[in-house]
């Protein structure tokens, strides 16, 4: 299992279901989530799907390399996730 950042960006409307959705998809393909922080909405730099702000959910995850994969095939067929990006970290050390 590998630690990871991941950033998620949904639009606005009915971003607390999409929000659920995305932690359906991650319990799913069996990943632990260790902490949450919904960032809330905030204006984007530029426009995306001619949307001018997005909700920002991030989460710090545990996930196998290769459900990773699969998660950006289930991400990527939903319309209303605008982005999202995992950036692999190393567990903290004591």
């Amino acid at each position: 299992m590998n630690n990871y950042e991941l950033t998620v960006i949904l639009r606005t409307a009915n971003s607390e279901s999409l929000k659920e959705k995305v932690k359906e998809i991650l319990t799913k393909f069996e990943v632990t989530i260790s902490e949450e922080a919904p960032w809330g909405t905030k204006r984007l730099a530029y426009e995306i799907d001619d949307e001018k702000e997005g909700y920002y959910f991030f989460a710090l995850i545990e996930a196998l390399p290769e459900n990773v994969d699969k998660i950006i095939a289930e991400f990527r067929l939903i319309p209303d996730i605008l982005r999202y990006m995992f950036v692999k970290t190393r567990p903290a050390t004591a």
